[in-house]
C-alpha cells in the first residue's frame, strides 16, 4: 500500500470557528476561550467538514475497510 503525501494547510486560512463559511475546515487549532475558538479555516470538499489533511488526522478506517485496503 502506497501512501498519499497530503500537505498540511496553512496557518494563513485560520479563522474564528464563529466566522468560518461554507466550505472552511472547522477542526478546532487552538484552546481558547468559547468564543475566541480557532479552527483551520482551509478549504474542504463539499461533503465534508474538514479539510484532506484534518479528515486524513480525525478519520479511523473501520476494519472492513482495513482488511479491503491490505487485499487490494
Amino acid at each position: 500500500m502506497t501512501a498519499t503525501y497530503i500537505a498540511e494547510p496553512s496557518a494563513r486560512y485560520q479563522t474564528r470557528f464563529v466566522d468560518a463559511r461554507a466550505r472552511q475546515c472547522r477542526f478546532i487549532v487552538s484552546n481558547a476561550a468559547a468564543d475566541e475558538v480557532i479552527c483551520c479555516g482551509a478549504p474542504t470538499s463539499e461533503t465534508s467538514s474538514w479539510c484532506s489533511w484534518h479528515r486524513h488526522v480525525v478519520f479511523v478506517p473501520s476494519r472492513q475497510d482495513r482488511e479491503r485496503r491490505q487485499a487490494a
